[in-house]
């Protein structure tokens, strides 16, 4: 789901005659980024009635399309919606090039459609989608150079494009793609300081703010910027309270998560999302929740999509299998092997997981560790105890991994890098714990300011992968090449 995101809530100033930004569609924007679609529906007929030739509902339409393609329905659903989504792209092809907002929208309609591509593995028509919003965009710049709504997307895929591991960074670089990581975050922290400062972009300034606070989490930038830290209503949208439980998970404030994950906006009224269900689920779990199996076994009822369905029977046999209940637990587990390959990183991982067979004292740690008890599982997963949890060198791997990010949370950098380097004892195979260590070891070597050390450990980070969650590895480390001296 990277990057899919800075689309959703896209706002604009009034514009020519056939770009009116009405108040119908002032109320249209909200309702793309609440996921409120009966209330879109009605507010587009109406506008379409007022304004035939008015562009923006073409652009909320699409917009909302896209969203729930990505979200919510399968690759069926998106054929059946693929001819409309065509029309809509010919209405806005039909804004005139003086206008700076026409090249905006197709750029960020691309990217959302490339995003559904992708999550279909279509990847040639994705790169293709990538390939025109960039030189949309580009050529934007260069014709309208002060025009400040071009900076959120292009900022994005200089971003996302600037992180690539090397052996991607040189097929996008075919197509025309440079990408700069710091650039990219100085087009997007200096948009949302101007949707600030000037009025002419209030309308702007959700939006900007969601796309400033998703991208420097996903980078894990120094900036502490989140949501809430800028004021947003987060309690208003579910995409919203989603990117503000991630951030809350990674400060170890689950609770906080969990309760937000439950208050989202939900009903009748609103376009329901079982990945909702499925992200509540897991975050109840590291609580040890009661209503844990009922957010996991309600997105198994309602989802459509193929994706996330492994990693939901992981969570279900890691439940049963914490309550004692073995039998029940094995049976989730043989679900897991029988399920169709998927491509998701969740879903690699449980099926490696399933494969090697689970290992309760280290699930415990791993729930521990997403929960924030970092004390309770440093005292748990102590090195006396290594013999009596460990079955295997992956077992040890897991081990001394959950070990080393606990310490590494409660700010004993010393001993977390001791913990992170016995891992690399253990190279039984390349999982996600081996990876991520060897990041977690360049970083904390940057911390300190060894930076032959730190550029040795993201240059050996970019040689693995083939594990669950590689990518994200290799984009941290490249990231981290990029920020060293």
């Amino acid at each position: 789901m990277r990057y899919f995101f800075f689309f959703i809530a896209i706002t604009f100033q009034l514009s020519a005659q056939s770009l009116v930004f009405s108040p119908d569609m002032l109320k249209g924007i909200p309702s793309v980024a609440e996921l409120r679609y009966a209330d879109l529906q009605g507010l587009l007929n109406k506008e379409r009635l007022v304004r035939p030739e008015n562009r923006v509902p073409d652009y909320l339409e699409a917009a909302a399309i896209c969203v729930r393609v990505f979200f919510v329905e399968d690759e069926n659903y998106y054929q059946e919606q693929a001819e409309r989504l065509d029309i809509l792209f010919e209405r806005i092809e039909d804004l005139p090039d003086s206008n700076p907002y026409k090249r905006v929208f197709l750029a960020e309609l691309s990217l959302a459609r490339a995003g559904v591509y992708g999550k279909f593995k279509h990847n040639v028509k994705a790169g293709w989608l990538f390939y025109r919003a960039y030189n949309l965009l580009k050529d934007n710049l260069v014709d309208f150079p002060d025009f400040i709504p071009t900076l959120i997307p292009f900022g994005v895929l200089q971003t996302a494009v600037g992180s690539l591991p090397e052996d991607y960074k040189s097929i996008a670089s075919l197509f025309g793609f440079q990408g700069n990581i710091e650039e990219g975050l100085k087009m997007i922290r200096k948009a949302y300081y101007y949707s600030l400062a000037d009025p002419k972009l209030k309308f702007h300034q959700e939006y900007f703010g969601f796309v400033y606070a998703y991208v420097n989490y996903e980078l894990q930038t120094e900036e502490q910027v989140s949501l809430r830290t800028l004021d947003m209503k987060v309690g208003q949208s579910s995409f919203f309270s989603y990117l503000e439980a991630q951030q809350l998970l990674r400060k170890g404030q689950t609770q906080e998560a969990l309760q937000i994950m439950l208050d989202r906006p939900k009903g009748k009224s609103y376009l329901e999302v079982p990945y909702f269900d499925y992200y509540t689920g897991k975050i109840a779990l590291m609580l040890g929740h009661p209503q844990a199996p009922y957010f996991l076994q309600r997105f198994l009822d309602k989802t459509k999509d193929r994706e996330h369905l492994k990693s939901t029977y992981r969570y279900l046999a890691w439940h049963y299998l914490i309550m004692g209940d073995a039998k029940k637990a094995e049976q989730y587990r043989q679900k897991i092997l029988a399920q169709a390959e998927s491509l998701t990183g969740s879903d690699k991982q449980a099926h490696q997981e399933a494969e090697r067979g689970f290992n309760v004292y280290l699930i415990e740690a791993r729930l521990d560790f997403d929960a924030g008890r970092y004390t309770q599982l440093v005292q748990t997963l102590s090195p006396e105890r290594e013999q009596e949890f460990c079955r295997n060198d992956l077992d040890r791997q897991e081990f001394y991994y959950r070990r080393a990010r606990a310490l590494q949370k409660l700010g004993f950098a010393d001993q977390a890098l001791e913990a992170f380097l016995k891992v690399q004892e253990y190279p039984a195979s390349a999982t996600y714990a081996w990876g991520n260590s060897i990041l977690q070891i360049a970083q904390l070597y940057e911390e300190k300011g060894r930076f032959k050390q730190s550029r040795a450990y993201f240059k050996k980070a970019l040689k693995y992968q083939n594990y669950a969650f590689h990518e994200g590895v290799h984009q941290k480390a490249r990231a981290g090449l990029e920020r060293i001296p």
